[in-house]
């Protein structure tokens, strides 16, 4: 075989090969690309937007903490105040709070030293406050120095919960007082000795809860 007869027939194959290449691209199916939906929404702006759709006239389940916590401060329902367990003391007081205005009752309704909605925390969204942004009815509050008093070494926090008034109520007793008070307070009161980024703590019902998109996980007794 002469050279330029080898040489033919080697672009030839080249060329045959190649044509080969370019019709399997020109009919391979085109790549499956993933399938956007059109307009993506957080789950709980959708919950938000169902709620009012759904419920007209309502307001979120948040808002029966708030009306209970001014309830509570209306009828003095605490017992004796006293700290160490079976606590009751400010912290207790917004447990029964909670408890109650979502249906689980208070503990001494249900004649039990345990709370049940607060301690389950799938419920509840936990951030520190900054002292600015609005607090909503039935927000729990805990702060790291208690408003009560000056902060000094080993001076204990206090809890509270925000009303339907956007007041926070709490129930508290120092020394020098003959009997525990109900208290009600702005805000801004509340953290006055707990300035700090980290010392003032929010826990909120969660959107899916507040808005009823998740019922309750809990069997009311």
């Amino acid at each position: 075989m002469r050279w330029s007869t080898f040489v033919a027939v080697l672009l030839g194959v080249v060329f045959a090969v190649a044509l080969v290449l370019l019709l399997g691209r020109l009919h391979r199916p085109p790549p499956l690309l993933p399938q956007f939906v059109q307009g993506y929404i957080d789950p709980e702006v959708q919950a938000e937007r169902d709620f009012y759709r759904n419920h007209p006239g309502e307001k979120p389940l948040n808002w029966l903490i708030g009306r209970k916590a001014i309830e509570f401060h209306r009828l003095k329902p605490m017992g004796h105040f006293q700290i160490k367990e079976p606590a009751n003391d400010c912290s207790d007081y917004v447990e029964c709070i909670v408890d109650d205005a979502l249906g689980a009752k208070a503990r001494f309704r249900r004649n039990s030293r345990q709370h049940l909605l607060t301690r389950m925390p799938e419920l509840w969204d936990a951030f520190y406050w900054d002292h600015r942004t609005p607090l909503q009815p039935g927000d729990m509050v805990s702060v790291t120095h208690s408003p009560h008093y000056p902060p000094h070494e080993g001076s204990i926090g206090h809890a509270g919960v925000v009303g339907s008034d956007g007041m926070v109520y709490d129930w508290t007793k120092l020394k020098i007082w003959p009997h525990a008070r109900y208290g009600c307070h702005t805000g801004e009161w509340c953290g006055v000795n707990s300035p700090g980024a980290d010392e003032v703590q929010i826990r909120r019902l969660n959107a899916l809860y507040r808005y009823k998109a998740r019922p309750l996980p809990f069997d009311v007794p």
